[in-house]
């Protein structure tokens, strides 16, 4: 009886801000990787995330929501890496929200048919909906203007289904060897995820405030054997922003601190020293060089 060959390759997970991509990533690997809040644009960057098993590997790019807004040049930047990961890749996975698909979802589906990737549809947060036979004309629509290989229905919050959708997902990946060492998980370096956990916090308490206007940079990353000195540096547009974040006597980005410093340490496994700047650096979500500078650029 011949083996079964190993398979590996790469999907795309596109789809309009808080469909659930970043959710269902972290959800898979059982770690987080990609920040999760209720704001459109918590995922800034393209993100690999690097599923390993028995029958194969599958590297996900979890990718910024598409939006429609174009305001400013962080806007047009996180619409172009979305579009930018459906290319050159085996598979592109479509999420949407069941019951709900509005234009920015045509936008994802569109972006998805320009691909010559297989193309997949997984429709998400179905545990909310009550009277499941809504979802036939629902999907119906959707296949209506787009064509679409494979639907999944899923529930990322809730694990429903995942295992269904992997192993769909490996039924379309080429046969191969390994694409990345079965040790890493992610593309991405310690100081990426360090700056995206302090992130995470300021984006769940100032989410009202200043959830767009706000980024975080590593200064330096310090590793001793008994605890890890980090110095980060987190930049808003306005003063007025900074004295919110900073709060009365300091206390804001103290808590902040406190909270990132648990994510971090239970990220490291390692005790941590977290220091907290704030500084100004003006319209930077609407300058081009300002965002290369501080990491846009992928």
């Amino acid at each position: 009886m011949s083996k079964t060959p190993f398979k590996a390759g790469y999907v795309a997970v596109i789809g309009r801000p808080n469909a659930g991509k970043s959710t269902l990533i972290n959800q898979i690997l059982q770690q987080k990787l990609s920040i999760v809040s209720h704001k459109p644009q918590t995922t800034r960057h393209q993100i690999l995330a690097i599923y390993h098993q028995e029958q194969g590997q599958i590297v996900f790019l979890d990718t910024p929501g598409i939006h429609n807004q174009k305001k400013t040049a962080l806007n047009r930047q996180l619409n172009q890496t979305a579009k930018t990961s459906a290319q050159e890749v085996d598979v592109v996975m479509v999420m949407v929200e069941a019951t709900k698909w509005q234009d920015e979802d045509k936008r994802a589906a569109a972006i998805a048919m320009d691909s010559r990737a297989k193309k997949i549809l997984v429709i998400n947060k179905v545990d909310l909906v009550k009277d499941k036979s809504e979802l036939i004309p629902f999907v119906e629509r959707i296949l209506g203007e787009f064509e679409f290989d494979e639907v999944f229905y899923i529930s990322a919050l809730k694990n429903k289904q995942i295992e269904v959708l992997l192993e769909g997902l490996f039924r379309y990946l080429p046969a191969s060897e390994p694409l990345f060492d079965e040790t890493h998980i992610s593309d991405r370096s310690s100081r990426f995820f360090v700056a995206e956990l302090i992130r995470e916090q300021l984006t769940l308490r100032f989410h009202e405030e200043l959830p767009y206007s706000v980024t975080v940079t590593i200064d330096s990353y310090d590793e001793k054997p008994e605890i890890v000195h980090i110095h980060a540096t987190i930049w808003v547009e306005r003063e007025q922003q900074k004295r919110i974040i900073i709060g009365r006597k300091g206390d804001a980005i103290k808590q902040v601190g406190t909270k990132a410093r648990h994510e971090i340490e239970h990220l490291i496994d390692s005790r941590v020293n977290l220091k907290l700047w704030v500084k100004v650096k003006s319209s930077w979500t609407d300058d081009q060089n300002a965002l290369d500078a501080l990491g846009y650029r992928d």
